[in-house]
């Protein structure tokens, strides 16, 4: 029995075999185990990809599709993977929205959440490098999301300086879908082929979308190692997304930027006070954002970039006149890495566009960093989400929470694009950003229940923008001869500009007293833009031989000026709210202030009879105060260095005067050798109180007359700047001290610039660009 029980065990392995009859060729000849034969291909043909021959019928027809089908998954996986950089593929666990998704070096949280450098997958062998010209920051425009790892050779280009801690960290690496499964991809509504795996756009430039697709990698892979928490980026905690266990590589440094609070540069108490600072009056002049959502904690939480630009804003408007405080050095220190660092790395963030707004708004010299601002918005495809917005409005498909990210694009590129022709009527460059569907219609966005209360005067101005970007293009080429349609094309606007006021003023008088300021600020801005828009017709006044000879309807348009200026002065100087409102506003806004007192007193000087020499001097002294208590002291100074020149040619005129004076513009050119430049612009007198003579001895600071005592950094400077043009003939004076001249080409050239003192002449201060 126990024999034959041995036998009954022993006999089931003896009929293991090697060689079965159905094995294919490659494993019969090389006398290899065939295991699958009765499925073809075998797994050792299927793995090593050895062809079958002896495979006939329909085993061969299945045989000849399955290797049909491998090689086309496996093409187009290598294109895909060549498209993205040599990433892999990562897909997001939350569905994706046309809010863009934060860029780790620009929305890093405030408390760090340390990642590990991350393995990069190789390269396949058959693919070689990306071109040099698919590197980050070629193309402007922003590819559906798709989520891939970025490329090790793009964290080596990272400016050395600005915090970066080492290679973007990295998402999750899956290999490529296996054959036959479909692969999807969530949707977006930020383009319309975001649907697909590869977008269409992509096809036709594979390169232009490599950026894009680099940058949600980098989100993705911030995301999963908690380093983004905006909750409109996000899903609820927990929901869509795969349990993620913490490792130690997590506990590691990233590539962060941590704000002006995390790195203790100020308190988290100064930081909120800054908050409602910004939030009680600098946010009305540029609202992109909304003190009921973007309060301290959410962008403390969500975007370093805002946090910095908003305590440096308001540290400069809590500064006033004054000299510039430690808080407000520290915290533009801050916002300059950060704004440097976003001319080489990835921008898919909101917050970092509205932050460029704010550096840009609250600097002298904000042109390029404005235009940077809309490139960044272009990048994050801003100009698409109005007329997505107003689709939903019209067929009354509103919701506040979907809409969310819309409504916040769309307020931000209205402001960019008001913005943008305040800069270029500001400084005599072109606009880039046209009338057309990213902003028609605008006055639908107070339909919306997300709607702010900033939002009124945001699409008012917007549409007054619109007026006067017509009526500037119809008045160009502004170095050309006045025209006689000119005249005709003027009048016109100033009804559209009565219009606009008068609509506008009826909507703000249900909500606010005539005193408030959004009213004051609505009559200030149309008449405003009548001035500029006039001044482009009298810009070829250049004295009284001009004047003498000017043309009827020239005459009338400048008489009309002056009234315009003196209701602009009252307004600026007269109006409490309106004061307080200069406080808090950006340089465009004290520019235009500056403007239209500079060019009253040219207009009063040419047209003495139409004005009050008297009170045309106490009103624009009492501007030139008015912005020497706040951060307008380049603008103070050019007040009181024609203030001074108009002081001291009356006096020179006046046969009681006690100190007799040689008018310039008597004076003879200077002869060769003569030096009629002025000073250089950074040798200021050392002591408060006194002025260096021509001999280089110290004298008492000359006082200005009228009561008016000027802030004492800035008379020294103005008495300073002036010695230098006193002995300067009326022909060569620049045309920012002249008192003559309405502009002139300077004025075709430059715009309002051409009548502010130049930077050169104010002490070095340290500047965002």
């Amino acid at each position: 029995m126990l024999v034959d029980e041995r036998g009954k065990d022993v006999k089931p392995s003896a009929k293991t075999l090697n060689r079965v009859p159905r094995a294919c060729n490659a494993c019969r000849k090389q006398k290899m185990r065939c295991e699958g034969a009765d499925n073809p291909p075998c797994r050792r043909c299927r793995n090593t990809g050895l062809s079958e021959a002896s495979l006939t019928g329909e085993a061969a027809h299945v045989a000849d599709l399955s290797r049909t089908q491998m090689a086309m998954r496996d093409t187009m996986y290598e294109m895909v993977t060549l498209l993205r950089g040599g990433g892999q593929v990562a897909r997001s666990p939350y569905p994706q929205g046309p809010y863009p998704q934060p860029s780790p070096t620009l929305s890093t949280p405030t408390a760090g959440h340390p990642q590990a450098p991350g393995y990069m997958p190789p390269v396949p062998p058959t693919m070689g490098p990306p071109p040099a010209g698919s590197r980050p920051g070629q193309y402007p425009m922003v590819p559906p999301p798709g989520h891939i790892q970025a490329p090790a050779e793009y964290a080596s280009q990272t400016p050395v300086g600005y915090n970066y801690g080492g290679p973007p960290p990295p998402g999750p690496v899956h290999g490529p879908p296996p054959a036959g499964v479909q692969v999807s991809t969530d949707s977006s509504d930020a383009e319309d082929d975001a649907g697909d795996e590869l977008p269409a756009s992509g096809l036709v430039a594979p390169w232009e979308v490599l950026r894009g697709l680099a940058d949600v990698a980098i989100e993705r892979a911030a995301i999963e190692n908690g380093d983004a928490s905006d909750p409109q980026n996000q899903t609820k905690d927990g929901e869509g997304q795969p349990p993620r266990k913490e490792t130690q590589a997590e506990a590691q440094a990233g590539p962060t930027f941590p704000d002006v609070v995390t790195k203790k540069i100020i308190t988290e108490q100064e930081a909120r006070e800054l908050f409602q600072i910004f939030y009680h009056g600098c946010s009305t002049f540029l609202p992109v954002f909304d003190s009921h959502v973007d309060t301290f904690d959410e962008l403390h939480r969500r975007s370093p970039f805002a946090v910095d630009a908003i305590c440096m804003v308001a540290a400069g408007v809590r500064d006033g006149g004054g000299k510039p405080s430690d808080v407000y050095l520290r915290c533009l220190e801050e916002v300059q890495a950060i704004s440097c660092a976003t001319l080489f790395s990835p921008v898919t963030r909101y917050e970092a566009v509205q932050s460029m707004i704010l550096v840009s708004g609250w600097s002298d010299n904000g042109w390029l960093s404005g235009g940077h601002a809309v490139r960044m918005a272009m990048e994050c495809s801003m100009h698409k989400a109005w007329p997505k917005l107003l689709k939903r409005i019209t067929a009354n498909k509103v919701d506040a929470v979907q809409d969310k990210d819309l409504v916040t694009a769309t307020r931000t590129w209205f402001t960019l694009y008001l913005f943008e022709h305040q800069l270029s009527y500001g400084t005599g460059r072109p606009a880039v950003l046209k009338e057309d569907d990213s902003i028609r219609h605008g006055r639908a966005l107070l339909q919306h229940p997300s709607a702010i209360e900033d939002d009124m005067r945001l699409v008012s101005t917007l549409e007054l923008m619109v007026i006067r970007e017509r009526v500037h293009n119809a008045l160009s080429p502004s170095e050309a001869p006045i025209r006689e349609d000119d005249f005709e094309t003027l009048r016109k606007a100033d009804l559209d500009f009565r219009a606009w006021y008068a609509t506008w003023d009826q909507a703000f008088s249900q909500k606010y007293e005539d005193a408030a300021f959004y009213r004051q600020s609505l009559q200030i801005q149309q008449l405003h833009a009548e001035l500029f828009h006039n001044a482009t017709a009298l810009r070829g006044i250049d004295g009284p031989e001009d004047v003498r000879n000017m043309h009827p309807l020239q005459r009338e348009l400048a008489v009309r000026s002056i009234n315009i200026a003196i209701q602009i002065l009252d307004i600026t100087v007269n109006s409490p709210s309106y004061r307080e409102g200069m406080r808090y506003a950006v340089h465009y806004t004290h520019v235009t202030a500056t403007f239209a007192a500079s060019f009253l007193l040219r207009l009063a000087r040419l047209f003495p009879s139409e004005c009050d020499m008297d009170s045309v001097l106490h009103q624009v002294e009492r501007l030139a105060e008015l912005m020497a208590q706040i951060p307008g002291k380049r603008y103070a100074l050019t007040l009181q260095l024609m203030l001074k020149r108009s002081r001291d040619k009356r006096k020179s005129l006046s046969p009681a005067s006690s100190r007799q004076l040689i008018d310039p513009a008597l004076m003879p050119p200077n002869q060769p050798g003569e030096d009629s430049s002025p000073p250089f612009p950074h040798r200021y007198p050392e002591m408060p109180g006194q002025t260096v003579g021509a001999d280089g001895t110290m004298h008492p600071a000359i006082q200005h007359h009228g009561g008016f005592q000027p802030h004492p950094y800035q008379q020294l400077d103005a008495e300073h700047i002036w010695r230098g043009f006193e002995r300067t003939a009326h022909e060569q004076l620049p045309v920012w001290i002249s008192d003559q001249t309405l502009g002139g080409q300077r004025f075709s050239q430059e715009g309002m610039n051409a009548f502010l003192l130049p930077n050169e002449y104010m002490p070095p201060a340290p500047q965002i660009w």
